[in-house]
């Protein structure tokens, strides 16, 4: 009895010495920066068709948004001012275009935008997490979820990202319509690229326009 007692003793004196080798889990905070300071800046293309009376329009501008000062919301938490600057081109000047807010949660990353609460990351970032980005509005339910983690992206002027994750909003088809929404986050930096269609189309053909709006945010500048 005494050598099986003692072996039993060596035993959990072995595995209480054990060490923890299990990785903390990542939850992905880094993709949705909220430093007070951080700026990114965007080529952006708006588009607006209604072939019934043949206009065709592209806009094209640049948008800066800057993270501007802590402040405490409505619910009693921290949040950040996000303020957002336009300009024609890039001579131009930037003028200011409104006052937007952010926040990051232990479960979320949240946006205001014209009043309207959007949730645009879910946390911790996985293949398994989706999440409902109109929770918190009135809009109609519209389940996201990540369908690339951790890979590298190239925006519309050429310049590679590393360590991307693209969110899934829409992706809806039929002979008559074409809903496409999906926004690409990069780690320390924010979102990169975003794409927003709706359109009427024809004959299922996405190039065959009859009426609706498209929308691209595309990076070009960040920093500090």
């Amino acid at each position: 009895m005494r050598i099986y007692s003692f072996i039993f003793i060596i035993s959990l004196i072995v595995l209480s010495c054990k060490k923890d080798n299990s990785a903390p889990i990542n939850m992905g905070y880094q993709y949705f920066p909220i430093n007070e300071g951080h700026y990114t800046v965007y080529d952006v293309i708006n588009i607006t068709h209604d072939d019934a009376v043949q206009v065709h329009d592209t806009n094209y501008y640049q948008i800066k948004e800057v993270i501007g000062e802590v402040y405490m919301d409505e619910e009693g938490e921290n949040a950040n001012k996000l303020y957002r600057y336009y300009r024609a081109n890039d001579s131009a000047n930037w003028v200011m275009k409104d006052v937007w807010s952010m926040k990051l949660t232990g479960r979320t990353a949240e946006v205001v935008e014209e009043n309207i609460r959007y949730i645009k990351m879910g946390f911790a970032i996985s293949y398994d997490e989706y999440w409902d980005c109109n929770a918190l509005n009135n809009i109609y339910s519209e389940e996201c979820y990540y369908s690339k983690i951790t890979e590298p992206f190239t925006v519309s002027n050429g310049t590679v990202i590393d360590s991307t994750a693209i969110v899934e909003h829409s992706n809806f088809a039929t002979y008559i319509d074409y809903i496409r929404e999906y926004e690409v986050f990069a780690a320390n930096i924010g979102k990169i690229y975003s794409v927003k269609k709706d359109i009427k189309i024809n004959n299922g053909d996405t190039l065959d326009i009859d009426k609706g709006t498209e929308l691209y945010y595309s990076l070009i500048d960040w920093g500090n």
